[in-house]
């Protein structure tokens, strides 16, 4: 696909938001790719759902979700539908660009023998933060009445910067 131009006229059924240009885009791919190869490194081995939401700066919300099997043995292997693993990467690289995301998270629920666990982070600053244990567990709690599983949140693990890291 091209790079879209100012002079294009702008279709009535597209969103019209800023085009941060072809580096900024490229830089955050790889931003996207290094936090997902820490992200799953952190979680190790299981079922992953991945949930993505963000508030846009045309004051749009946009949500995503990709389900990952990882195994660590023999070896590494990432298992997730394509169609869904590629609108959550490019929501995140989007909200690690910045340009066009106010706020964005990702929260991660990983199914265990005693129950759910879940952990989240902020996309913010061009890099995903660990957020609050507290503001995790109100997020995923279920509407009253429901029968589905009360998720207990953990610490996110910490996922080193690679532009402060080196």
């Amino acid at each position: 696909m091209t790079s879209p131009h100012p002079d294009q006229p702008a279709r009535a059924d597209r969103r019209a938001l800023p085009y941060p240009g072809d580096e900024a885009i490229t830089a955050a791919r790889d931003r996207a790719h290094q936090a997902f190869a820490q992200l799953f490194t952190a979680l190790g081995a299981g079922r992953h759902r991945l949930h993505y939401a963000a508030l846009d700066v045309d004051g749009r919300y946009a949500l995503a979700s990709a389900t990952v099997d990882v195994t660590t043995a023999p070896a590494w292997h990432l298992d997730a539908n394509p169609d869904e693993f590629t609108v959550i990467e490019a929501a995140v690289t989007a909200a690690l660009e910045g340009s066009c995301t106010v706020l964005a998270t990702l929260v991660v629920q990983t199914e265990q023998a005693s129950g759910p666990i879940v952990c989240g982070w902020r996309i913010e600053r061009g890099w995903l933060h660990g957020m609050r244990t507290a503001a995790v567990q109100a997020a995923v709690r279920p509407c009253r009445g429901s029968s589905a599983p009360v998720a207990r949140a953990y610490p996110a693990p910490f996922l080193p910067d690679p532009s402060v890291t080196g």
